[in-house]
């Protein structure tokens, strides 16, 4: 007859420092992990917010360039209607026709720039603004945006004038065609507009005598000093700040080895 042994039972049981050990390696490992898993995010983040960076200096180099050239044009819009107003105080606007159509084409003309704000959204709307290691850079990024929303609303308030305004004018009592060429072929040398195109024989103001001439001058001021505002309180400061972004993302990028 077979005697069956019951396996033995050990009714040892450990000490409670061995049990707190283990617990207490159990949770310096998971913390350890975590902490790992941290440092690589952080690490990861920081490196998409540098490349990030990185597009937006050359955004916001572009957008320097950008405020250069539209403040040379509209400088030139500046002299068209300080040349038409000449015309008009001096009461020889019916000998100049040719300048009248050059100015008045180049003074139709649309001129804001507006920021490229892909780079910048970008690294507003991603999270890794946070992740830039410069209180400076972010305060002066969210600035620079802050202004680009300015422009928008700056363009549709120029914009809107000009449609509203100065496109009746343009389509009632110009001809279209010289009109659409003289705008950009023409210079100004010692206040005067000189045209660089030929002048046809025959050119004149369409409806000159429903044309109110002092009416016009008034439209074209009103337009004057709606860009002026805009130049002093939205283009100029936009520029500025975008020139002490500039600076600031090129020491960042200098600064972390990625210009």
């Amino acid at each position: 007859m077979e005697v069956h042994h019951h396996p033995h039972i050990s009714k040892h049981t450990k000490p409670w420092k061995e049990y707190l050990l283990e617990g207490l390696m159990i949770f310096v490992a998971v913390s350890l992990g975590y902490g790992a898993e941290n440092i690589r995010e952080h690490y990861v983040e920081t490196k998409k917010a540098l490349i990030s960076a990185k597009n937006l200096y050359v955004d916001v180099t572009n957008d320097s360039i950008g405020y250069a050239t539209t403040n040379i044009r509209r400088s030139k819009q500046d002299s068209c209607f300080k040349i038409i107003y000449a015309f008009y105080s001096n009461n020889t606007l019916d000998k100049e026709i040719p300048a009248i159509y050059a100015a008045h084409g180049f003074i139709a003309l649309r001129i804001l720039y507006q920021l490229n704000t892909l780079a910048l959204d970008e690294i507003k709307n991603s999270g890794s603004l946070r992740f830039l290691e410069s209180d400076e850079l972010k305060a002066a990024i969210q600035r620079y945006a802050s202004l680009g929303m300015g422009l928008k609303l700056r363009e549709q308030r120029e914009f809107g004038y000009i449609d509203r305004m100065i496109d009746p004018i343009s389509t009632k009592n110009f001809e279209y065609n010289f009109h659409k060429d003289a705008n950009n072929n023409f210079y100004i040398e010692k206040n005067k507009i000189v045209v660089t195109i030929p002048i046809p024989a025959n050119l004149k103001i369409m409806k000159k005598d429903q044309l109110d001439w002092e009416n016009y001058i008034a439209v074209l001021g009103m337009l004057q000093i709606i860009r002026e505002s805009t130049d002093k309180l939205y283009i100029e400061p936009a520029q500025q700040q975008c020139h002490e972004l500039l600076t600031l993302l090129r020491n960042y990028l200098i600064k972390h080895d990625a210009l």
